[in-house]
Parts: structure tokens; C-alpha cells; sequence
């Protein structure tokens, strides 16, 4: 009987009770007990992020699901017995009941483990044996939350769906099922499902640690979906629930967050927060509780008042990072809007500073940043050489007596911080003191502190800048370890904030190094204005949409230089933005001056043809179509029909800048089909039309190989040794390998140009942090922009970064490559290659300056 009672192989009584006990109080029992332990230890160590949408399951992260790896290996080892020991399957049919819960068992270790595909297979053989039992529904579930978290959402939408068409779908099972979906709906963003599968959830279910947490989440989902008072309603009733204090507190807060103007609730709504202000266990919760004062007191329309709370925000936080970058750029917002845009960026550019890069606010906060910081870079470049300008009209006398009084101011201001350095409470006192002002309170009272009182904060600042220049803003500014204690920060000469030391702000020569004395240093001085201008304009237009403010500085930049570097693009810029603004009279006016003074540009063109644009992309096209053509069978060796097709080209199209190329192309057909004094007739005649094409280095190399086959000696000064001053005569651009470079590209049908200058922005963050790179954007032409990265200091660095870029594969994320031009050029070449905009001439300069040259170095 006992031998007959073991056998897995036999159907009868005693095999069925004996491995049905055994499974389920034995090593079923024991594996279950270990995959609890290990899911208890996962939700006990979960730590909920209150600042984004909580877990709808709380399993902790890839790291914690190493720590329970113990746990889940002995849940699936017991699993396994059960299944190799006891199993009972004879003709297709399982007599012992744990089997199928030891192979859900094993699967929801792996899942726990993030073993997510070995999770699936099990979950689908449990789908797939035990069609007939319900145990095939947890199956199910599971897979949805598989497929979930491994953002298969078209498998678990496949499952969504069969489950909802299911007729014996358990009712005991809708509470988790809404819940799952909920999970899954949520990660997919469709809140809006998300949200009405919550509701099933929290009506369903019986858990209320679940139900309190479910109807949190419902109410995160409302503010997700822009309706507050659903919102508010549902965070009030987590207030009514047994929850642990952090999502207490943060109901309460959001619920703050929630209450509109006209709700009639913000009084009391305050009295709250304030009594919440001063109370000890609150402490860490401080930034949240002034941020929320200071989102009322927006509600209310008192600006300043809620600029006073959001700074307390700041100063207060302890632990709450995002919070405190979130209070950056809310001011950062409220300065922007009044506008103080200087204040503004130096807000913004704190907030970056600690965003976390998946914030949802982040792409606005990284792109009024960067805008705003080439803004204020324009702003300072105009500042300080109109400075200089005037400092550079002085005598030497009256220089000579200024600087020394500059020098004198600074000598006392550096005796005054070590006389305060020395006297610095000890950081025990500085704690005693921070204490006693918890104590007290933090809210702000009146304007009695010096950071509270506008007149008092204004004029210490115009101060401090007009002495120190423009500081960084950051934490721990007086920590003695700190480098800049004893440096200084000014504005260099690009508008970047560059560093110097107190022996250098001591010496009177450092302040002589950029006066312009000379008609030269003074012409390059005012030039530097015109181009700060221009950039100025084009932000305030393109990127901040504030056309007034682009109008007032297109305007200042034509009335201080009449006859400037950018006339022609400032009187099309005004044109644009007086149509725009419907002053048809101004518009006109500078549509007048275009034709009249610049008749043959293509702005010219444009006016007078509104589809002159289309029409050329159209010209392009065709002319690009017919060369790619040409070339292909150029290299399958057909070329009489390349000859052909560069005749009918060369007749239909008198403009367009592949024309030389193609004409190159029959020459180089010629040479491959004639004899060689063909060729080198042909070679000739090409040189001689193309005087200022960038193929024509080119064709005068075959020349010279022509010229060696037909047996003439080449002498080597033809091609060598040129004198460097007959060199820079007869080429428009001078490689020099120290300058500063510039990465730029030239793109034409670019729509997304702030999303691209984004992508480039995060990538020069990713991979060139320790660089001081700034990335900026001009119209270039009618149909272009042009966008390029500066700060590089010397040619290495800014190829090291141009063949990184090239490489990348997410930051030209729906550009086309092939209407685009990409390479690096020193700051001297950019001055002369912009003014004459002449993209082919230079990209033959740059491969063989700098992509030739890399190649034999």
C-alpha cells in the first residue's frame, strides 16, 4: 500500500491524497512561503517617488530585485520538487492541485527576479495546460504584466482584449484585473483608460492598503489630466484613510496644489500649510509646503509674494532635489514673464542643473535655458564692448587714473571677505543659528530681510555686478574649499563668464588686455556688436516669439550701424516681422529698400516671387536627381550617357551649385573615353570657366597627373612651398590649427530647429561636459539655418567632437543627412564664410584642410 501510494503513475485514492498532502504542506508550501518573504522584503525596501505617478505595484527597482534573488531561487527550487516529485499527469489531466500553482509560483519568481522572458514562458505554458481551470486567468494577468514592464504593450493589449471578452472571467479576480490594466494603461500614458480602471479597482477591492493607495493614484491621474477639482476631491479622501504620514502629507499638499482661485477654499487652505509650517516633523517637508504657499499666492495674483515663498522653497529643501529644481524653474517662469531674463536664465540654469533628465518639464526648462543663455551672452557681448568702445576713446591719463581707482575698490572689497572669513561663525554656530530659525518659522514676513526687501536686494546687485561682474549662482558659495574664494568671475570677450584671480583684478595691466586702441581693434569691437545684435533679434523672433522686442533691436542694430555687415538680412527680418504684426506700411518700406539696394539676392527674389522658393527647392531636386544618375552611371563605366545627361543639365540650368560638379563629371568622362590631350583640353577649359569652384582644386590636380603622363616635368614650386603671405592672398579661407572652432551645420527644410538644438544640447551634457560649449542658430539665406556649437579651443577638440556627432544616432532623429553640410572652421573663416554664404567653396577647404590632413596624421 505504501509503494502504491507513492506512484506518480497511478490514478487511485491513496497516489491522488498522498501527493496532493505532501505537495501543498511540504515543498509547495515551503516555496511559497520563500517567494512571500522575498515580495515582503521588495514592498517594505519600495521607496515611493511622490513627485511623479506612484506604482500601481510597488516591486521596487532592478537593484532591490537582487536582494530577494535568494528568496525567489528557493520559491523556484521548491516549485520544481513539487512538479518533479508529485506531479500527476497521466492522459493530459493533473490529479494533484499545487501543480499548476507550483508553475505560477515559478513564474512569478522569475518575474519578481526581472527574469521577464523566462516569467512569459511560464506564465503561457500555464495558459496553455490549464485551459479548463481557472488558474489559466492568473495566467493571463501575469502576462499583461510582463508584457508591461518589458513595454510590450500590442501583446498585452492582445490579452487585455481576450480577457474582456472572457464570459467566466472569475468575480472574485475583477479587483485585480482592474488593477493590472490600470498598470498597464498607465505606463502606456492613457490616463484616461488608466483612470477608469482605477475606479473599478478601488470599487472592487476589499484590501484597503490597496484601496488607499489605488484612489491616490486616481488622484494623480485627474491632475495629470488638467481637472483639479476630481483631483482634490480624491486626494480628500486619502485624507480620510489610515495612510502612512508621507502620502498624508503630500495629499495634503497636492490638494493645496489643486484649489482654484474662486473655490472659496484657499484661506483655510493656508492656515493649514502655515500651522504645517511650524511644526518639527514637517522639516523635510518645508520646500513643498512654501512651494505650495507660493502656488496660492500665484492663484491670488500676488507675484512678489509668491516669489518670496518660492525662495524659502529653495532654501529650504533638505532632501527633495526635484522639488528644489522645481522651484528654480517656476521662478525662473515668473522672472521670464515680467521679463527679467537675465534673472530668469540664472534660475533656469540652476533648475538644469539638478532636473532630472525624464522630468516632464524638463524640455521646456532646457529649452528656455539655452535660448535665454545665448540671449543674455548677446546682451553682455553689446555691454562689454560698447564699455571698451568708450574706455578705448579715453587718454591714457584718464584710463590710467580709472583702472587705479577699479583696482583700489577691489583691494578694499578682498580686505573686507578675509576680515569676514576669519570672523565666520564656527559650522556648530551656523547650525544653532539654522535651528533657532526653524523654530521661529520659516515663512517670510514683510520685506526685513535683506533677500526680501526689493530696493535693498536691487541695489546690492547692480553693486556686486558692476564690481564682480556676473557670478554664477550655487550652493556652498563660502565654503573655504572652494576655488572661487579668492577668484572672480568677468565676461570675456564672447560673453562667457571667465574666471580671474585676485592677484590678476590687482594688477592695472589685466584691465588693458581688451581696450580697443587701434582703427583695427575698434572696427573689430563694433562688429562683434553688430553680429550680439543681430543674434539678439533672431532669438527675441525665433525662439522667444517676442517680436516687439526683436523689431526694437533690428531697428537699433540699422540705426547704430547704417551701413553694417547685416543690413541686407535685418531689412528681410523686419519685413517678415512688420507683415506679421500687420504694419503693411513698414513692411513695404523695407521691402523697397531690398530691391532697391540688394537687387539681385535671393531675398530680392523671394519678395518679388512668393513661390520663388518652391520653385527653386523644385530646380534642386531635379538638378540632384539628374546628377545622382549621371554619377551612378559614371561608375558603371556608361559614359557617353554621363556626357549626355551632363550636356542637357549644363543647357536646361543656369543656376544651381552642382552645375560645376557636373561639369567636372564630363570631364572626367572625357578623360575616361579621349585621348589624353582631350582630356587635358577639357581640364583646362573647366579650370578656366570654374574660377571659383570648389571642385576646381580638384580638376587642377588631374591636370597636373595628365601633365606627368604626357612626359612634362612638374615642377615642384607649382604645387609646394607657396610664401604664407601670397598664400593668404590667394585663399579666401587660412587653416590655422590653434584657433578657436566652431562645429557648424548647414541644413535647408528643417522644421524642428529648437528640438534639434535640443538633442544637441543633451548630447554636448552626455559626452562633452567638461567643455563650455554653447550651441546657437541663424537664418542662413532665404531656405537655410545654420546652426553651430562653439568653445572649442583648438582644431583637435573640435574634430574629436565633430567625428563623435557624426557617429551619434539620436540627434539627427528625423533629419534628412542628405540637406544637410556638416564640418568645423575657426572663428576667423566663420566671420567670412557667413557674410558671403557660400556653403561648396568652404567644404572643399575643410576636406582638405582638416578631413585629408586627419587621415595622413
Amino acid at each position: 500500500m505504501l509503494v502504491s501510494g507513492c506512484s506518480t503513475k497511478k490514478k487511485n485514492f491513496l497516489s491522488r491524497g498522498y501527493h496532493n498532502l505532501t505537495s501543498k504542506y511540504n515543498v509547495y508550501w515551503n516555496g511559497k512561503e520563500a517567494m512571500k518573504e522575498g515580495v515582503d522584503k521588495l514592498e517594505k525596501s519600495h521607496s515611493d517617488d511622490y513627485e511623479e505617478l506612484l506604482d500601481v505595484f510597488p516591486v521596487g527597482t532592478s537593484e532591490s530585485a537582487k536582494s530577494v534573488y535568494a528568496q525567489m531561487d528557493r520559491g523556484i527550487e521548491k516549485a520544481s520538487l513539487a512538479i518533479a516529485k508529485h506531479s500527476m499527469l497521466i492522459k493530459g489531466k493533473e490529479y494533484v492541485s499545487t501543480i499548476d500553482d507550483s508553475y505560477m509560483l515559478i513564474g512569478k519568481a522569475h518575474f519578481y527576479k526581472r527574469d521577464y522572458v523566462l516569467a512569459l514562458e511560464m506564465f503561457t505554458y500555464v495558459i496553455k495546460q490549464y485551459k479548463k481551470n481557472d488558474i489559466r486567468f492568473d495566467g493571463y494577468m501575469w502576462l499583461i504584466r510582463t508584457n508591461t514592464e518589458l513595454a510590450r504593450f500590442k501583446d498585452g493589449q492582445a490579452t487585455i482584449t481576450l480577457l474582456e471578452e472572457e464570459k467566466k472571467f472569475p468575480k472574485k479576480k475583477l479587483a485585480e484585473l482592474a488593477a493590472v490594466k490600470a498598470d498597464y494603461f498607465i505606463k502606456k500614458g492613457e490616463y484616461e483608460k488608466a483612470k477608469n480602471q482605477l475606479i473599478a479597482a478601488i470599487e472592487a477591492t476589499k484590501n484597503r492598503k490597496n484601496k488607499s493607495r489605488y484612489t491616490y493614484i486616481l488622484a494623480q491621474l485627474y491632475e495629470e489630466l488638467n481637472n483639479n477639482d476630481s483631483a482634490a476631491f480624491y486626494y480628500t479622501r486619502v485624507l480620510k484613510k489610515n495612510v502612512p504620514y508621507v502620502m498624508e502629507f503630500n495629499a495634503r499638499i497636492n490638494r493645496a496644489l489643486m484649489a482654484s482661485a474662486d473655490s472659496g477654499t484657499l484661506d483655510a487652505i493656508k492656515k493649514e500649510l502655515l500651522k504645517m509650517s511650524k511644526d518639527e516633523k514637517n522639516t523635510d517637508f518645508f520646500d513643498r509646503i512654501y512651494f505650495a504657499l507660493g502656488d496660492i499666492a500665484l492663484k491670488e495674483d500676488e507675484k512678489d509674494l509668491a516669489l518670496e515663498y518660492l525662495k524659502v522653497s529653495v532654501a529650504s529643501t533638505t532632501q527633495n532635489i526635484t522639488q528644489k529644481a522645481i522651484s528654480y524653474f517656476t521662478i525662473a517662469d515668473l522672472y521670464f514673464d515680467k521679463p527679467e531674463y537675465e534673472l530668469a536664465s540664472a534660475y533656469y540654469d540652476s533648475s538644469l542643473a539638478i532636473l532630472p533628465p525624464n522630468h516632464k518639464q524638463f524640455a521646456h526648462v532646457s529649452g528656455r535655458q539655452l535660448s535665454l543663455a545665448e540671449l543674455v551672452k548677446n546682451l553682455r557681448i553689446i555691454e562689454l564692448q560698447d564699455s571698451l568702445l568708450i574706455l578705448g576713446d579715453m587718454s591714457d591719463l584718464e584710463l590710467d587714473a580709472m583702472i587705479q581707482e577699479l583696482v583700489d575698490d577691489i583691494k578694499s572689497a578682498e580686505e573686507q571677505r578675509k576680515f569676514e572669513e576669519a570672523n565666520q561663525p564656527s559650522a556648530q554656530q551656523q547650525l544653532n543659528q539654522l535651528n533657532q530659525q526653524q523654530s521661529q518659522g520659516l515663512q517670510p514676513t514683510g520685506s526685513t530681510w535683506y533677500f526680501y526687501n526689493t530696493s535693498a536686494l536691487s541695489f546690492g546687485s547692480n553693486a556686486f555686478r558692476q564690481l564682480w561682474g556676473d557670478r554664477k549662482r550655487e550652493d556652498n558659495w563660502r565654503r573655504k574649499s572652494k576655488r572661487l574664494n579668492n577668484i572672480t568671475e568677468f565676461v570675456d570677450a564672447e560673453g562667457e563668464e571667465a574666471p580671474a584671480s585676485t592677484s590678476e583684478l590687482l594688477d592695472p595691466s589685466f584691465y588693458k588686455k581688451g581696450i580697443p586702441r587701434t582703427d583695427a581693434e575698434k572696427d573689430s569691437a563694433n562688429v562683434k556688436i553688430q553680429n550680439a545684435f543681430y543674434d539678439l533679434g533672431s532669438i527675441y523672433k525665433e525662439q522667444l516669439s517676442e517680436e516687439e522686442r526683436a523689431i526694437q533691436a533690428f531697428e537699433e542694430l540699422l540705426q547704430r550701424y547704417p551701413d553694417g555687415v547685416w543690413n541686407l538680412e535685418t531689412f528681410y527680418q523686419l519685413y517678415r516681422l512688420y507683415k506679421a504684426t500687420g504694419d503693411e506700411r513698414k513692411a513695404q518700406d523695407y521691402a523697397n529698400r531690398i530691391l532697391r539696394e540688394y537687387p539681385n539676392s535671393e531675398y530680392a527674389k523671394i519678395i518679388k516671387d512668393p513661390k520663388y522658393l518652391e520653385k527653386l527647392e523644385q530646380l534642386r531636386n531635379r538638378l540632384d536627381d539628374m546628377y545622382y544618375m549621371a554619377f551612378r552611371n559614371y561608375n558603371k563605366g556608361e559614359y557617353e550617357r554621363v556626357i549626355e545627361a551632363a550636356d542637357s543639365a549644363l543647357t536646361k540650368f543656369r543656376e544651381g551649385d552642382i552645375l560645376s560638379k557636373f561639369a567636372l563629371l564630363k570631364v572626367m568622362a572625357i578623360g575616361a573615353t579621349e585621348k589624353l590631350i582631350v582630356y587635358r583640353k577639357a581640364l583646362e577649359g573647366y579650370i578656366s570657366k570654374y574660377t571659383a569652384a570648389p571642385e576646381k582644386e580638384r580638376a587642377e590636380e588631374l591636370l597636373l597627373y595628365v601633365k606627368g603622363l604626357m612626359g612634362e616635368t612638374v615642377p615642384d614650386e607649382v604645387v609646394e612651398d607657396k610664401p604664407k603671405e601670397e598664400e593668404a592672398q590667394n585663399d579666401e579661407y587660412i587653416f590655422d590649427f590653434d584657433a578657436r572652432h566652431y562645429y557648424v551645420l548647414v541644413a535647408s527644410g528643417l522644421s524642428d530647429v529648437a528640438g534639434l538644438k535640443s538633442r544637441i544640447s543633451n548630447f554636448n551634457s552626455a559626452l562633452f561636459s567638461i567643455e563650455t560649449l554653447t550651441t546657437k542658430d541663424l537664418q542662413f539665406g532665404a531656405d537655410k539655418k545654420l546652426l553651430f556649437v562653439q568653445g572649442f579651443k583648438e582644431t583637435k577638440k573640435a574634430m574629436d567632437y565633430y567625428n563623435a556627432i557624426l557617429a551619434d544616432t539620436t540627434v539627427f532623429e528625423g533629419v534628412d543627412l542628405n540637406k544637410t553640410d556638416q564640418f568645423i572652421i575657426s572663428q576667423d573663416n566663420f566671420t567670412k564664410f557667413y557674410k558671403k554664404k557660400e556653403v561648396p567653396p568652404y567644404v572643399e577647404f575643410f576636406i582638405a584642410k582638416y578631413i585629408l590632413k586627419q587621415k595622413e596624421d
